[in-house]
């Protein structure tokens, strides 16, 4: 693997124009290619496009293979669905270069699509290249930070996660997907379309419980409305649960909206809250939360260099070294 690592980054939207800056500012790491299907961005500099003070130098190009060609790793930030993004997979793996990708249904598909799963996985290790989906959630505040919160445990009963966030300073394309200014008609026929949902969250609790060495029943992925007036959306309440002989093991609560957040006529501060039902039980409690956006930067970053030397195949958070920010601490 070269030093620093050369990297091609997949995906110029609202997330991928975030990470730019983060990418930029690493140490050990090198943006080396951008690629956009969008016609406005192609041929600009990525600096321009992105949320960079200046430009990079790189000029923004449509063609894959040509963007792969100098590559160690790729970064991708485009679809939410393993089906959409598979076939962009195949064609950077067949070039032997690494992923790290912001697919939710990357981070953990072996149970939900066992043979798309095990086809990936068998395609990466053919050429030598290790895949991982990964973020902020799915990736690590509802599945990876439970799973080691654990560590100190006896015996796990149950688990109960909460993830609260105010979603006034998230993306907007984050916004539009918990649905927040809808109607209730148009959110719950959204809804029906599975184009209104956290993704992701039916993966985390498999990641949990393949970490755990448990055997689920079944799950249930349950997506309701946070109303900011009678008759109009805020946001977005889903509700996951494991079952393991017929009683609910795992709970994830996802709550997020644009503005103030009320259950029960009461106001909800943002926060990230674990709970362990165990030898011993304990509550884990992050008050105001982790903002979505920066941390998942923060998160595809870290994850570049573990990515690079992981051994090669289908790759997930639960089998990879943890992740941190091997980083100089910063002067000032």
């Amino acid at each position: 693997m070269h030093s620093p690592i050369r990297i091609a980054q997949i995906g110029l939207g609202p997330l991928g124009q975030m990470l730019t800056p983060y990418l930029v500012k690493r140490s050990g790491i090198e943006i080396v290619s951008a690629i956009d299907i969008d016609p406005s961005k192609t041929n600009r500099d990525l600096g321009e496009v992105s949320q960079c003070a200046r430009p990079l130098g790189i000029a923004i190009t449509d063609d894959l293979d040509r963007g792969l060609a100098d590559a160690d790793l790729a970064v991708v930030t485009t679809v939410s669905e393993l089906q959409r993004i598979a076939p962009t997979l195949k064609e950077i793996i067949d070039q032997g270069v690494n992923i790290v990708s912001t697919c939710e249904e990357l981070s953990y598909p072996w149970t939900t699509q066992p043979e798309l799963s095990a086809t990936i996985d068998t395609w990466a290790k053919e050429r030598d290249v290790s895949v991982l989906g990964t973020g902020i959630n799915p990736g690590f505040l509802m599945d990876f930070l439970p799973t080691a919160a654990t560590g100190v445990c006896h015996t796990v009963q149950s688990i109960r996660i909460e993830r609260t966030q105010d979603a006034s300073a998230r993306r907007l394309p984050f916004q539009q997907k918990i649905g927040a200014g809808l109607t209730v008609e148009e959110f719950q026929n959204l809804v029906a379309q599975q184009k209104i949902r956290h993704v992701g969250l039916t993966e985390s609790m498999h990641m949990i419980a393949a970490r755990l060495g448990w055997q689920l029943d079944h799950t249930e992925d349950i997506v309701e409305p946070v109303l900011a007036e009678p008759g109009h959306c805020a946001g977005v309440l889903q509700t996951g649960r494991g079952y393991h002989n017929g009683r609910e093991v795992l709970t994830l609560i996802f709550k997020a909206a644009v503005g103030q957040l009320i259950h029960n006529g009461e106001s909800i501060e943002s926060q990230e809250h674990i709970q362990i039902n165990g030898t011993p039980a304990y509550d884990l409690i992050i008050p105001g939360g982790i903002n979505g956006d920066i941390a998942t930067c923060a998160v595809i970053a870290n994850a570049i260099p573990i990515v690079a030397s992981a051994a090669p195949g289908l790759r997930t958070m639960i089998d990879i070294p943890p992740l941190s920010c091997a980083q100089e601490i910063p002067e000032g």
